[in-house]
């Protein structure tokens, strides 16, 4: 019976690749960039700043983590209360079925793991807010902020979405290190009511920013002034807990105190990790880049041309890139995803083969190898409008993008797009906002 369904799903996928191939390649849509976009003064509190850059809320914090907390409490508190008592936590937790029991009992066992400062810097929020006049928003609200990845991990109304690149190298117009990302979540939720781009200024340490949300100390997508660069990918691992560092405090974690590559790699492998994630990591000054598959038990790193990216498993590593979308490339947890899902099929570790078919017809596989070979389509021609182009076009393109970005390290500028909210539109329809971080990173 599994053998012949998998035959049934590998015909499937000989006949998806020649009509593939016999339709011509369609003309990559560029999306629009705001390359000059006004930035207003909002409002102030000590050394913190709100500001509007285009149509992007940027909050700059300074000082302790106590002062930075205070700071975002008190610029944001209109947006933090929304996406609290009216927005996206509740649309996406308390409405879907969640208790608010659940929430705190698996938020606390994830706390365990949180650096002090943190505690300090979300106290801090609280403590802003009710400068602000908002009573209602408690400490345990900023705290879901940054478990709610975890706790809505595995969610069947959110299948698995996001894909990241970086590329540099023979590939880009200067060599220089490009990293572009599409975060597919919900846009229906209104998640992107409340979004900002976040600048941290920590007392004697490194500048980094975080495309985000009101409220959460921590986020999904980053870039810090030493070049460092960081996306994220859901995936599926059955060696997964709640008892660890949530993923937005563990890639804040990493923009914060990594100044290299290799120190960068260092954090997550020594990190107490929760759920299952794909990374992308780049570092502009090498540059450099590598692409993470991590649970909590096990950290797979792979640098570019990868020997464990391979034939075997359905993949091929690039020379000068990293990319990745959903699943895992490496056996480690390949291995983990056919525990998961093999029943379904019939198919256990022993039928490694008949797996890999049934993998390259799924969605995920498809955005990675499409992004593969049209970043080797085009040597030394990428630049930040080919880059927006990846995540704009073929099958990474999504209807719920909920924030897309390319970020130019070298240069200190992220291009930014976030979804519209009336009606829900895709952030990669939207323009993207030329955001230079310079001024704030130095």
């Amino acid at each position: 019976m599994g053998c012949r369904r998998s035959w049934v799903y590998f015909l499937l996928f000989a006949a998806w690749v020649v009509s593939a191939s016999a339709a011509p390649p369609p003309e990559l849509a560029t999306p629009e960039v705001v390359d000059d976009p006004e930035t207003v003064l909002i409002d102030e509190e000590g050394m913190g700043k709100l500001c509007r850059v285009g149509e992007h809320l940027v909050c700059v914090m300074e000082g302790t983590p106590a002062e930075m907390g205070y700071q975002h409490g008190r610029l944001c508190a209109k947006q933090i209360r929304q996406i609290v008592k009216d927005g996206y936590m509740v649309k996406a937790l308390l409405d879907r079925g969640y208790t608010t029991a659940y929430i705190h009992a698996q938020s606390e066992r994830m706390e365990k793991h949180f650096p002090q400062e943190y505690v300090e810097e979300m106290r801090g929020v609280v403590e802003g807010l009710r400068a602000a006049g908002i009573e209602d928003v408690a400490y345990e609200d900023i705290r879901t902020a940054v478990t709610q990845a975890e706790i809505s991990h595995h969610d069947p109304d959110d299948p698995p979405g996001c894909t990241n690149f970086a590329a540099w190298g023979r590939w880009t117009t200067d060599g220089r290190l490009l990293h572009g990302r599409n975060l597919d979540w919900s846009i229906s939720r209104g998640a992107q009511e409340a979004a900002a781009v976040f600048v941290w200024r920590p007392k004697g340490g490194t500048p980094f920013m975080m495309v985000g949300w009101t409220g959460a100390i921590g986020s999904v997508s980053g870039m810090n002034a030493s070049g460092i660069t960081f996306g994220e990918m859901t995936s599926t691992s059955t060696d997964e807990t709640f008892d660890g560092l949530p993923l937005m405090l563990l890639m804040r974690r990493v923009l914060e105190k990594a100044k290299t590559l290799d120190e960068a790699v260092a954090i997550v492998q020594r990190a107490p990790r929760t759920t299952g994630w794909n990374f992308i990591l780049g570092d502009a000054k090498i540059p450099d880049g590598r692409a993470l598959e991590v649970d909590a038990a096990d950290c797979e790193v792979f640098a570019p041309m990868d020997a464990k990216e391979n034939e075997k498993t359905g993949h091929w590593a690039m020379e000068d890139a990293v990319r990745r979308t959903n699943h895992p490339c490496g056996l480690v947890k390949i291995y983990k995803l056919i525990d998961v899902y093999g029943p379904q099929f019939s198919i256990t570790r022993e039928d490694f083969d008949q797996a890999i078919p049934l993998l390259k017809l799924q969605n995920t596989w498809q955005r990675y190898d499409w992004l593969g070979k049209q970043i080797q389509a085009r040597p030394g021609a990428m630049d930040v409008a080919e880059a927006l182009q990846l995540l704009a076009n073929g099958p990474v393109k999504c209807d719920a993008t909920l924030h897309a970005w390319v970020f130019d390290p070298k240069n200190q500028t992220a291009y930014v797009a976030v979804a519209g909210s009336d009606p829900p539109l895709t952030a990669t329809a939207r323009p993207f906002t030329r955001i230079d971080l310079a001024q704030w990173f130095n």
